[in-house]
């Protein structure tokens, strides 16, 4: 018998609305909002939270805005996926001030002492306060928490949350989550003293949620090695994909592998990375709709762009609603958007 970690409950699967919000920032930045929502009294209210990544900038802080305006007040589930700074600022308060009883926490498993040196000052600049800043603020809450401080996937789904989510007439339908990297046999050396990790990305945590055996895959900034030990029939499966480290070629392998089912992805930049790679986006594009939270070379009105994933379930059908803000928007292979 499936032994699950939560339960939730809801008013009818009909009546679920999953919200999934893709933030990126100018050139570099993102973070990843999941909302399920259950309809009460013809209004839609959040009874799930899931925030991935965060990042903010003197003038904005999306993750923020979007948590308020959906009336969030407690999240359930938070992942910090790899100590790079386009996915790390802000994380910390993001857990504090949405702090929960019961929340689940997914931080990548690293020995802090082995990141290089010259990585805290660039690519990972805010690693040591932001560790820090979290490691104290769970010891001040320590009630009711579950913290995953040693995701070591294996890429076949042996870490797994199950969730049942039961309905007012009894039936339920099954949300899991399963954790594909990073691949313990590639990380596990660098959690013994004295081996240096200088790939911040051979850490990042991904996973896919399964609704009712629909596959959204968030990929984090996954590469090359930890991408081809993923089972490849997991991938087969995958229905929505945030696009592993922004369109690198690290996420051809995911891409490759992609069954016919596959229908949305989305992307975020990183400029000073030359990132994303035209032929990665094309290679999606092609397989299904691609969705940029900016195009490369467009004009960039905005701080942000926010790409909105509105899933209603039905037994006959699955329903979606897609609404791009800011510099968001579809990319399209020739004009490059729609």
């Amino acid at each position: 018998m499936k032994r699950y970690k939560k339960e939730l409950r809801l008013s009818s699967f009909e009546n679920l609305r999953l919200c999934i919000y893709v933030i990126g920032y100018k050139n570099i930045g993102e973070s990843i909002v999941i909302l399920f929502k259950d309809k009460i009294d013809d209004d839609y209210q959040s009874f799930f939270s899931f925030v991935i990544d965060c990042y903010k900038n003197d003038s904005v802080f999306v993750t923020r805005k979007i948590l308020d305006k959906n009336e969030v007040k407690g999240i359930d589930a938070i992942c910090w996926t790899h100590p790079h700074k386009d996915h790390t600022p802000g994380i910390d308060e993001i857990l504090k001030d949405y702090y929960k009883d019961g929340m689940w926490v997914f931080l990548p498993k690293f020995y802090f002492g082995n990141l290089q040196r010259d990585l805290l000052k660039s690519e990972s600049q805010f690693t040591q306060e932001t560790y820090n800043s979290i490691n104290n603020i769970l010891k001040e809450k320590k009630s009711g928490i579950e913290i995953r401080k040693t995701i070591t996937a294996n890429g076949d789904m042996t870490c797994h949350y199950p969730i049942l989510m039961r309905c007012d007439d009894d039936s339920t339908r099954d949300l899991d989550f399963y954790f594909l990297t990073p691949h313990s046999g590639l990380i596990d050396k660098y959690t013994i003293p004295g081996n240096e990790l200088s790939r911040p990305n051979d850490l990042s945590v991904s996973f896919v949620m399964s609704v009712d055996g629909y596959d959204f895959y968030f990929g984090g900034d996954t590469e090359c090695e930890h991408a081809n030990a993923i089972d490849k029939s997991i991938i087969h499966d995958m229905r929505w994909i945030k696009v592993p480290h922004h369109c690198s070629n690290g996420a051809k392998v995911i891409c490759d592998n992609l069954g016919q089912r596959f229908d949305y992805a989305a992307s975020t930049v990183f400029e000073s990375s030359n990132l994303p790679i035209e032929d990665i986006q094309n290679k999606y594009a092609e397989k299904g709709r691609l969705f940029m939270t900016q195009l490369r070379n467009g004009t960039l009105v905005h701080e942000y762009g926010v790409i909105e994933f509105d899933y209603t379930f039905r037994d006959d059908d699955i329903l979606v609603d897609i609404h791009t803000y800011g510099n968001a928007s579809e990319y399209c292979m020739g004009n490059k958007n729609r």
